[in-house]
């Protein structure tokens, strides 16, 4: 059966969209290094980290969606509750909110930091902790390390990211009411981008979304 347009953009279309809006956003970062500030260049280089971070997670090595599912308890960890259908949702709206808040940082530059100090973090602990549980899960099949995709760029990138953010923070005596506006922003797209689509999916069940390899880890599977 032919799949439909929808789901043919929530397969592959989208990333080719957000892959590309990485090198825009690269370009611009490169155009307007001299005339922004510290904050700026902050948060377009996470910008530009995120769809580095989704390559990693979901194109090579990729399967990142199968070690999350497997952490939330799935019992069809291909099928929910992330899906390719809120795997777009999530990805694609963090990385819109991304751009936008680069274009209007000055407006909320302390919040805006924050928001690039709590990401990395975030991220980075997720990741690790998730990278721990399959390491248990497949030691008996040959893997050796905690590495899970998404860990690379978490610990690379990220990090570093939230240092320099944590580091202007603290030059700035950053008001903790803006810092905790940029806790609020991360916390947002935690819950309408990931948590409420994930609710929906793990109502649903939907096989029509669901994943078609386990990337990275399918080599453990075999």
């Amino acid at each position: 059966m032919k799949e439909s347009l929808f789901n043919q953009w929530c397969d592959q279309a989208w990333l080719y969209l957000v892959y590309r809006m990485a090198v825009v956003m690269a370009c611009v970062l490169l155009w307007n290094w001299n005339l922004w500030e510290m904050e700026q260049k902050l948060v377009c280089i996470l910008a530009i980290a995120v769809p580095l971070h989704i390559f990693e997670e979901n194109t090579f090595p990729a399967g990142f969606y199968f070690m999350n599912n497997i952490g939330f308890g799935s019992k069809e960890p291909m099928v929910y509750p992330q899906n390719r259908c809120t795997n777009m949702i999530t990805n694609l709206g963090a990385e819109i909110i991304l751009i936008l808040l680069t274009l209007n940082v000055s407006k909320l530059a302390v919040s805006a930091v924050a928001l690039v100090v709590f990401f990395g973090i975030g991220e980075t602990v997720n990741h690790t902790r998730s990278g721990i549980k399959m390491y248990f899960k497949y030691r008996g099949n040959g893997k050796k390390t905690i590495y899970g995709p998404g860990l690379i760029t978490s610990w690379c990138i990220m990090i570093p990211l939230s240092a320099l953010g944590t580091k202007w923070l603290i030059e700035h005596s950053a008001d903790v009411l803006q810092v905790v506006g940029g806790i609020g922003i991360f916390a947002g797209i935690a819950v309408f981008l990931i948590l409420l689509p994930f609710a929906v999916s793990i109502q649903i069940k939907s096989k029509a979304y669901a994943f078609k390899d386990k990337g990275y880890f399918e080599k453990y599977e075999q």
